[in-house]
């Protein structure tokens, strides 16, 4: 039976504002979402990011790593963005890193840039991919990319399946795609069926900030009880991975989010309430 988590509880953002890494236990949370940079190559009508932080350096990123590792609660790392194989440094050369210090590495990527037999390489452990319907219309209508994400994100599924590579799905949920979130729970657990390894389906709730969300809330936005109702079908399909439901994606009890302004890495449990910032030193 799928497991129902509901990771959208606030946590206060973190208090500390010290000019060296966090010594051990100060960060608490699992996992650690590390946004590269704003920059993104296609465009989505839901879009929550901002354009107000800037990319981070190699340096920066890999002190980040060993500043989480040292902290000794953080077990899992996702790059994220905008999109991270269109950041200007290595980010194969990242994960990589990360996952030498025994950290689990996941990318959450549009699958547009990606490499070529990217299943077979070594630098992360786990790919987080979108996929808003089966059917490609609600997809491609949400997610702007030449009219063809939809079969971009297939192909990328097909890969990793002949590898049993591990793929984290992640759905929002809104006016353009909400009849089709069951289906997308149905061919999931087909998916799994062939010989797919899914770790987890998210189901995010349309917020109408962001370069794409604010523009587009009248005809994205969906009210609390039908996000509800439909996660409530998704969880009664009885999927053999477990269901998060988001209903806002910048809250979670187990996430630290980081990203970098003005220079600095800034970190909160909370992006969008107002976050300490962290001094990593180079080496």
């Amino acid at each position: 039976m799928v497991k129902r988590i509901d990771e959208s509880s606030k946590r206060p953002a973190m208090a500390v504002d010290s000019g060296h890494v966090p010594p051990p236990g100060v960060v608490g949370p699992r996992v650690a979402v590390v946004f590269l940079q704003p920059q993104c190559n296609m465009h989505c009508t839901f879009c929550i990011t901002e354009d107000n932080f800037n990319a981070i350096t190699f340096e920066q990123a890999t002190n980040l790593l060993d500043a989480l590792k040292g902290g000794g609660t953080v077990r899992s790392v996702v790059l994220g963005g905008g999109e991270p194989f269109d950041w200007p440094h290595d980010v194969m050369a990242l994960g990589r890193y990360g996952r030498s210090l025994g950290l689990l590495m996941q990318v959450g990527t549009n699958g547009i840039a990606l490499p070529e037999g990217f299943e077979h390489l070594d630098a992360f452990d786990r790919y987080v991919l979108p996929l808003e319907s089966v059917d490609p219309g609600p997809h491609n209508a949400m997610r702007l990319y030449r009219g063809r994400h939809h079969s971009i994100i297939m192909d990328r599924l097909e890969s990793l399946r002949t590898v049993r590579g591990s793929v984290t799905i992640s759905t929002v949920i809104t006016q353009r795609n909400v009849e089709h979130v069951v289906d997308v729970g149905r061919f999931l657990g087909e998916y799994v069926q062939r010989g797919g390894n899914v770790h987890a389906w998210h189901l995010y709730q349309f917020l109408p900030i962001g370069r794409g969300g604010a523009l587009n809330e009248i005809d994205l936005a969906i009210p609390e009880y039908l996000y509800q109702s439909t996660c409530e079908q998704a969880e009664s399909l009885g999927l053999p991975f477990r269901l998060y439901r988001r209903s806002d994606m910048y809250h979670s009890r187990t996430v630290e989010f980081f990203w970098v302004e003005r220079g600095r890495v800034r970190w909160g449990g909370e992006a969008r309430e107002p976050a300490a910032t962290l001094t990593v030193h180079g080496r």
